[in-house]
């Protein structure tokens, strides 16, 4: 597996600020925030994303889309936010599950849903690019059987998940839940906080997560699993360069 930096980690710098930052540290990759670092996402800004991640020798495994599925503006954006993921090379693009839980949800919201990833899936597959479901609350991958249940249905093989902790789960059902999806995952993302009940403002180093970090970085490596492992966010206790740095060696000393 591989270890990339989510630029979303630092929304107040521009995007190639935050490219250079990943690769004077070493991680592998970057993955694109989806907003502010994509501005209008014409060739132009793609292009200078591009050159300034080849410049840093990184990948960029993921376009981190916030289209929503299921939504009644998917069908008018999906098309350009895989044009955007094909534009700077990416692998994947993130979309996101609907707006309602599972099992709070309504029948036809769970179609609408599975059908605009059908569509998107086949958007990305004709570009080269697979589609990776975020899993996150308020949406249908809040928990392991929706998000299960959800790229079961859609069954494309362009369409699976992007695999997370839950925070608010007890530490024990955090790694069962990784070792349930990960063959169904094609990304992952990583941040920490050190209790369960902690709000996510109160992220930690890795290393100080309540969650066993090692058990699941070793649930996807018994898998397979050859993408990437993306620190989304870090800690606001020290220097961000010091974070993003601490939280890939930590990293890299797990999966030796």
């Amino acid at each position: 597996m591989k270890f990339g930096l989510c630029t979303l980690s630092r929304t107040e710098s521009p995007v190639e600020s935050v490219v250079r930052t990943a690769g004077d540290v070493g991680y592998d990759g970057v993955e694109i925030w989806g907003k502010d670092h994509v501005d209008s996402g014409d060739e132009g800004v793609c292009r200078s994303i591009r050159d300034a991640a080849q410049t840093h020798d990184l990948e960029i495994p993921v376009y981190g889309s916030y289209a929503r599925a299921g939504s009644a503006e998917f069908g008018d954006e999906i098309a350009d936010e895989v044009a955007i993921a094909d534009r700077l090379d990416a692998d994947l693009i993130r979309l996101w599950a609907g707006s309602q839980e599972y099992g709070d949800h309504d029948d036809a919201h769970w179609e609408a849903v599975v059908e605009d990833l059908e569509t998107a899936a086949e958007l990305a597959a004709d570009r080269g690019l697979a589609v990776t479901v975020e899993k996150h609350a308020n949406t249908l991958t809040n928990d392991t059987e929706g998000a299960e249940r959800l790229i079961e249905a859609v069954s494309h093989p362009a369409c699976l998940l992007n695999w997370q902790p839950v925070f608010g789960m007890p530490a024990d059902e955090v790694v069962a839940d990784a070792e349930r999806l990960v063959g169904l995952s094609n990304n992952v993302h990583i941040q920490a906080v050190p209790d369960p009940e902690s709000s996510p403002s109160d992220r930690c180093l890795l290393e100080d997560a309540y969650f066993d970090v090692e058990a699941i970085l070793e649930v996807f490596a018994a898998d397979g699993f050859d993408g990437f492992v993306n620190v989304e966010f870090v800690t606001d206790d020290v220097a961000y360069e010091e974070a993003i740095e601490a939280d890939l060696e930590y990293l890299r000393s797990l999966a030796v």
